[in-house]
Protein backbone atom coordinates (compact mmCIF):
# COMPACT_ATOMS: atom_id res chain seq x y z
CA UNK A 1 0.00 0.00 0.00
CA UNK A 2 2.45 2.64 1.18
CA UNK A 3 4.63 1.79 -2.14
CA UNK A 4 1.69 2.37 -3.96
CA UNK A 5 1.08 6.02 -2.71
CA UNK A 6 5.10 6.63 -3.19
CA UNK A 7 5.16 8.69 -6.22
CA UNK A 8 2.10 10.02 -6.66
CA UNK A 9 1.23 13.78 -6.50
CA UNK A 10 -1.63 15.01 -4.25
CA UNK A 11 -3.84 17.42 -6.57
CA UNK A 12 -7.82 18.29 -7.16
CA UNK A 13 -8.49 18.84 -10.34
CA UNK A 14 -12.20 18.63 -11.34
CA UNK A 15 -12.48 15.50 -13.76
CA UNK A 16 -14.92 14.01 -15.95
CA UNK A 17 -15.36 10.10 -16.39
CA UNK A 18 -16.19 9.72 -20.05
CA UNK A 19 -17.01 5.83 -21.74
CA UNK A 20 -20.12 5.40 -24.50
CA UNK A 21 -23.07 6.06 -22.70
CA UNK A 22 -21.73 6.75 -19.16
CA UNK A 23 -20.42 10.15 -17.98
CA UNK A 24 -19.29 10.87 -14.09
CA UNK A 25 -18.13 14.17 -12.46
CA UNK A 26 -15.83 14.14 -10.17
CA UNK A 27 -11.95 14.88 -8.71
CA UNK A 28 -8.41 13.65 -9.56
CA UNK A 29 -7.47 13.17 -5.55
CA UNK A 30 -3.96 12.25 -6.40
CA UNK A 31 -2.16 10.54 -9.56
CA UNK A 32 1.31 9.62 -10.87
CA UNK A 33 2.78 9.12 -13.97
CA UNK A 34 1.22 5.61 -14.63
CA UNK A 35 -1.79 6.21 -12.42
CA UNK A 36 -4.32 8.24 -11.01
CA UNK A 37 -7.61 7.95 -7.92
CA UNK A 38 -10.55 9.61 -8.67
CA UNK A 39 -13.42 10.72 -6.73
CA UNK A 40 -16.72 10.12 -7.76
CA UNK A 41 -19.37 12.19 -6.89
CA UNK A 42 -22.73 10.25 -5.16
CA UNK A 43 -24.81 8.74 -7.92
CA UNK A 44 -29.20 8.91 -7.45
CA UNK A 45 -29.07 5.09 -8.22
CA UNK A 46 -26.56 2.30 -7.20
CA UNK A 47 -23.88 1.93 -9.90
CA UNK A 48 -20.99 -0.58 -9.95
CA UNK A 49 -17.90 -0.61 -12.50
CA UNK A 50 -16.26 -3.21 -12.79
CA UNK A 51 -12.61 -3.64 -12.92
CA UNK A 52 -11.18 -3.56 -16.46
CA UNK A 53 -13.92 -1.10 -17.78
CA UNK A 54 -11.78 1.65 -20.04
CA UNK A 55 -12.75 5.32 -19.98
CA UNK A 56 -11.32 8.79 -20.80
CA UNK A 57 -10.90 11.01 -17.86
CA UNK A 58 -10.26 14.71 -18.82
CA UNK A 59 -9.45 16.96 -16.26
CA UNK A 60 -7.72 20.81 -16.43
CA UNK A 61 -4.85 21.42 -14.95
CA UNK A 62 -3.46 24.42 -12.60
CA UNK A 63 -2.84 26.28 -15.47
CA UNK A 64 -5.95 25.96 -17.36
CA UNK A 65 -4.57 23.44 -19.73
CA UNK A 66 -6.35 20.31 -20.66
CA UNK A 67 -5.58 16.74 -20.30
CA UNK A 68 -7.30 13.67 -21.76
CA UNK A 69 -5.88 10.33 -20.56
CA UNK A 70 -7.20 6.86 -21.43
CA UNK A 71 -7.21 4.88 -18.19
CA UNK A 72 -8.55 1.08 -16.92
CA UNK A 73 -10.41 0.83 -13.81
CA UNK A 74 -7.86 -1.16 -11.14
CA UNK A 75 -9.71 -0.71 -8.15
CA UNK A 76 -13.58 -0.18 -8.65
CA UNK A 77 -15.77 0.84 -6.23
CA UNK A 78 -19.57 0.72 -5.77
CA UNK A 79 -21.11 4.20 -6.80
CA UNK A 80 -24.33 4.76 -4.21
CA UNK A 81 -26.25 7.53 -3.38
CA UNK A 82 -25.95 6.83 0.36
CA UNK A 83 -22.14 7.65 0.18
CA UNK A 84 -20.48 11.17 0.30
CA UNK A 85 -17.87 9.69 -2.82
CA UNK A 86 -16.35 6.77 -3.99
CA UNK A 87 -12.93 6.60 -4.99
CA UNK A 88 -11.43 4.81 -8.50
CA UNK A 89 -8.30 3.85 -9.07
CA UNK A 90 -6.96 4.24 -12.68
CA UNK A 91 -4.09 2.61 -14.84
CA UNK A 92 -3.34 5.09 -16.80
CA UNK A 93 -3.03 3.16 -20.58
CA UNK A 94 -2.36 5.93 -22.93
CA UNK A 95 -1.44 9.39 -22.37
CA UNK A 96 -0.11 12.14 -24.54
CA UNK A 97 3.20 13.07 -24.53
CA UNK A 98 3.05 16.78 -23.01
CA UNK A 99 1.30 14.74 -19.73
CA UNK A 100 5.01 13.50 -18.47
CA UNK A 101 6.02 17.13 -18.61
CA UNK A 102 2.79 18.23 -16.87
CA UNK A 103 3.60 15.72 -13.87
CA UNK A 104 7.23 16.73 -13.35
CA UNK A 105 6.47 20.49 -13.17
CA UNK A 106 3.40 19.25 -10.52
CA UNK A 107 6.42 17.75 -8.12
CA UNK A 108 8.69 20.85 -8.07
Amino acid sequence: MERRHLNRTRVSFKSELIARHMRYSGRIENLSENSLCMSIAPMKTPLTIPRDTTFIVKFEGTKGDMHELQCKVVRPYRLSPDKPASDIGMEIIKRPPEYLDFIKKLKR
